[in-house]
């Protein structure tokens, strides 16, 4: 009866071990390069109160400052609200995520996929533009979705290249992720890219219709 008890523990602890091999493992042990936490969307779109950019038109040498005139977020998580003013244009732009849950994603901690689409607003007071999904997080290229319009129903966006560093005029930024959109109805429909650095967020737009390329020449980020 003992040798017969023996053997059974024995035939469990070798299943257990079988099955704790057969257990996944989490995506960011196996090497995916897409993991990283989820709150590290804010690093491109979340920025306080006092925090502005000035940009500058290649070809006519107009100017734009845009400053952020409302901001909040939840600390835990990656949720945030920032509305930001373009004097430029003289409109507001509102961004905030909305979490879609898939297998390999969570709202806290480390993801490994697409799970937050990134959206923007365009409004000032007596003419509202719209909205639109304008990224994806985590960043991956040739993530995509259409952003249906009227005159473009099949519009879209997508992310195109993600570079470790972006330079303009000599001045190099953290990684910096590129959307286009081809016909983005918040630009007249122009097709657009635009090219989101860590830490900094919007730094260059490049309206491809009209010819226009908006460069960051000067910014703070409140800390």
């Amino acid at each position: 009866m003992i040798k017969s008890k023996y053997i059974l523990l024995v035939f469990c602890a070798l299943l257990l071990l079988g099955c704790k091999k057969d257990e996944p493992i989490p995506c960011q042990e196996t090497g995916n390069k897409n993991c990283e936490d989820i709150q590290n969307v804010k690093n491109f779109f979340y920025f306080k109160v006092g925090s502005y950019w000035v940009y500058e038109e290649e070809t006519s040498g107009d100017l734009d400052t845009i400053y952020v005139t409302e901001a909040s977020e939840n600390p835990s998580n990656y949720d945030f609200d920032v509305r930001v003013y373009s004097t430029y244009e003289g409109y507001f732009y509102h961004y905030w995520p909305e979490y879609s849950p898939v297998p390999g994603t969570n709202e806290y901690g480390i993801v490994c996929k697409t799970c937050l689409f990134i959206k923007r607003s365009k409004y000032k007071p007596g003419d509202y533009v719209g909205e639109a999904t304008s990224c994806f997080f985590v960043p991956i290229v040739g993530t995509e979705e259409t952003n249906w319009t009227v005159l473009y129903p099949s519009n879209k966006v997508r992310i195109t290249s993600i570079d470790s560093v972006f330079d303009i005029g000599g001045i190099e930024f953290d990684r910096t992720i590129t959307v286009h959109e081809e016909h983005s109805h918040m630009n007249n429909y122009s097709p657009t890219n635009h090219y989101l650095s860590e830490n900094v967020g919007l730094t260059r737009k490049e309206l491809i219709d009209s010819n226009q390329v908006w460069n960051l020449i000067d910014y703070y980020i409140e800390p």
